[in-house]
């Protein structure tokens, strides 16, 4: 399983867990934050949930990332870990692909070092059949004339201010707009980020995570 191999490269990149209970297991990064990989999560996906402090104004957010405000809607068993005490923000990674791993934990170690943050993107999961060992793939013949041209860069997915959040939290009451739940409450873009939608309290609403992993990137 996917959550299997998180744990073995965290512990390779970060040493011994400092806590390892039944619910998440967490690593130091430096001396200021802990990583935190969630145990007891559902079945439905071989997927692995993981948690990190929530960075600074102006810092950007991995794609695969939910941002919780404070307590609302985060693990309670990651309240024990250095930068998610009780109270503090976080971001929730969905981690789908064995490629996002290095680049959590490349995110993970700018986090704790306060440098500037890496751009983290979703990886798209390649199903298609690998060669037969000890058979050769042929090689593709590319025209390079017929190339498209190269896209723009996007732009970078900044965390929500601080400022923000606190202004949504009080508009939207603190309940989910679609289905007024209280429980796993994150911040959702209603323009999605990856679309041209902004930071600003307009573009911002309360979602369950439930409704927010319905709604994916549609408006």
């Amino acid at each position: 399983m996917l959550r299997e191999k998180v744990a073995a490269r965290f512990a390779a990149e970060f040493g011994v867990a400092t806590r390892d209970p039944i619910k998440v297991v967490s690593w130091p990064i430096g001396e200021t934050i802990e990583i935190v990989l969630q145990k007891d999560q559902p079945n439905r996906e071989d997927a692995a949930f993981v948690w990190l402090p929530y960075p600074a104004d102006g810092g950007t957010v991995p794609e695969m990332a939910l941002e919780y405000a404070a307590e609302a809607g985060r693990h309670s068993g990651t309240y024990a870990s250095k930068g998610l005490e009780k109270g503090h923000p976080a971001l929730k990674l969905i981690i789908r692909s064995e490629a996002e791993i290095s680049d959590i934990i490349a995110y993970a170690r700018a986090l704790s070092a306060s440098a500037p943050l890496p751009l983290v993107k979703t990886q798209k999961i390649d199903n298609r059949q690998s060669p037969e060992r000890g058979s050769d793939p042929l090689p593709t013949p590319v025209d390079i004339a017929a190339m498209p041209p190269a896209l723009p860069p996007k732009p970078r997915r900044e965390a929500i201010p601080r400022a923000v959040q606190r202004e949504v939290w009080q508009r939207d009451g603190g309940m989910c707009v679609e289905c007024q739940s209280r429980q796993l409450l994150c911040f959702d873009h209603i323009v999605p980020f990856s679309r041209g939608g902004s930071n600003s309290v307009r573009n911002i609403q309360l979602l369950c995570e439930p409704c927010n992993l319905r709604k994916s990137n549609r408006i």
